[in-house]
């Protein structure tokens, strides 16, 4: 009973042609394959790429001269709002999670002294809880600077012509 059924189903399709492509549908992925953005990371540093060929435009990261993404995305008003959020909290999420490191390093180093008397020991071991909440503090940045820089990415790449 079936195997009619999707015999004379199967014969009209081929028939007509088989499934209309819809304009949505159409595409050209040369454009699309030589602008969208990625990241690639090669011993712990980001590069910022674009296109199939893969050219480099510029580095990503903490402590480094980077890339303007705001202007490598600028066709896209919503990439450009991303890219300002990460903008805004990456170096500043950097620079306190690394203070936050060495005051947390240096005052469990001093803490730790032996020698020390009660007041010492005590503010090196403030120093270091303060270090500690500092970092906490920058990695939230941090997180947000690189959320931000996904979203941005995908906000870019979507709005390319395909």
């Amino acid at each position: 009973m079936w195997r009619p059924l999707l015999a004379v189903l199967l014969g009209i399709h081929v028939l007509f042609g088989g499934a209309e492509i819809l304009q949505g549908q159409q595409n050209d992925s040369t454009e699309y394959d030589a602008r969208a953005l990625r990241i690639e990371s090669h011993g712990g540093d980001w590069t910022l790429v674009r296109g199939r060929d893969g050219e480099v435009l510029g580095k990503l990261g903490v402590f480094r001269r980077e890339v303007d993404l705001p202007a490598v995305v600028a066709h896209s008003e919503n990439a450009v709002r991303e890219a300002r959020i990460y903008k805004a909290n990456q170096k500043a999420g950097s620079w306190a999670a690394f203070a936050g490191l060495a005051g947390w390093g240096i005052g469990l180093g001093v803490g730790r002294m032996d020698g020390l008397d009660r007041a010492a020991s005590n503010s090196a071991y403030a120093a270091a809880l303060g270090g500690l909440f500092l970092m906490a503090y920058g990695g939230q940045r941090l997180n947000k600077a690189y959320t931000a820089l996904a979203k941005s990415i995908w906000w870019y790449n979507r709005d390319l012509a395909r």
